[in-house]
């Protein structure tokens, strides 16, 4: 049995299931996710990665029915835009403390979602966003939900570590404007970082 079947069942005898992790599962698509969703209310930790079927759709039914999702991770989803991910994030029972975004097609107006609903989030993690640009990161940093930055630049990197006290991890990736001064800033405020 394998894909959407697959997790049916998974749902049918796993109602106290709190980490799910979809690592390439080409034959699970929105409808899985919904199934699992409507009967793992205690989910907690939910991983999705490589998986072409699932899209906005499978995540809005995440922020809908998960009230406990803590941690999101979307990795190469090509389905998932900005309608899937600011659902997830503009839920006002929304309690996301870690969230990953890698490889999929959003806009600066998800960063934007981050900015302003993100209040739980102290474990970000954006990486191969191409349709995200520096206007993205700057309205993300100025929204009243994450604290202050500028630009996601060295100076901005700078900024935005000496302003965010509860931010624990820091990731990185193919950020061309961050300059080694922007590192040793980041560094020298004893914020620890994965970069």
């Amino acid at each position: 049995m394998r894909g959407d079947e697959g997790l049916c069942e998974i749902d049918k005898e796993c109602h106290l299931l709190e980490k799910l992790d979809l690592c390439r599962c080409p034959h699970v698509s929105n409808k899985g996710i919904i199934a699992i969703a409507a009967n793992c209310p205690n989910l907690t930790t939910l991983s999705i990665e490589s998986c072409p079927k699932i899209g906005n759709e499978g995540l809005q039914a995440i922020e809908k029915l998960y009230p406990k999702l803590q941690s999101i991770s979307i990795k190469d989803c090509p389905l998932v835009g900005n309608h899937g991910v600011s659902s997830l994030l503009s839920s006002a029972s929304s309690i996301l403390s870690k969230v990953k975004l890698q490889g999929l097609s959003i806009s600066d107006f998800s960063l934007a979602m981050i900015g302003h609903y993100g209040k739980s989030v102290i474990n970000l993690m954006l990486s191969g966003l191409q349709n995200v640009s520096k206007k993205g990161f700057w309205v993300m940093g100025n929204a009243q939900g994450l604290q202050k930055c500028c630009f996601v630049s060295g100076d901005g990197l700078v900024a935005f570590a000496k302003s965010v006290g509860s931010l624990e991890c820091l990731q990185l990736e193919e950020c061309n404007r961050v300059t080694q001064s922007g590192v040793i800033g980041v560094l020298s405020n004893q914020i620890p970082c994965c970069l």
